[in-house]
């Protein structure tokens, strides 16, 4: 199975909102079927545990904004665990919520709230 990448998860999580229909089979102990029905057309999606569980937790779309929100206005926080095999991630934001990921999620949202800043000093 090929590694999904973070922008690939993202529009995956955008289309599970939009669905009207879920399936979800477990096709062996780490890797999973999702299918997404909307307006007649069904997209398939072939994704690990973890993937599926944030994208049903709405990580990608709903917690990635709260967090480069956060990450833009200068309160965010992070530890790294290695040690934590999935999640060795913590973000925290300013009122005190916490966000679980990994180092690839980490590195997308550091991307984004960089080219966000950039954006606003060059408007500047």
């Amino acid at each position: 199975m090929n590694k999904l990448s973070i922008e690939e998860l993202v529009e995956i999580n955008d289309f599970y909102n939009s669905s009207t229909r879920v399936v979800i089979t477990y096709a062996t102990s780490n890797l999973v079927l999702l299918e997404l029905y909307e307006d007649g057309v069904i997209e398939e999606f072939l994704l690990s545990k973890r993937d599926l569980i944030m994208v049903l937790r709405n990580f990608y779309v709903e917690d990635i904004c709260d967090i480069v929100v956060s990450g833009v206005n200068g309160h965010f926080q992070v530890k790294v665990d290695k040690s934590i095999e999935h999640y060795p991630v913590q973000i925290t934001i300013e009122d005190g919520h916490k966000y679980y990921c990994n180092l690839e999620e980490l590195n997308y949202i550091n991307k984004i709230i960089n080219s966000m800043c950039q954006v606003f000093l060059d408007k500047v």
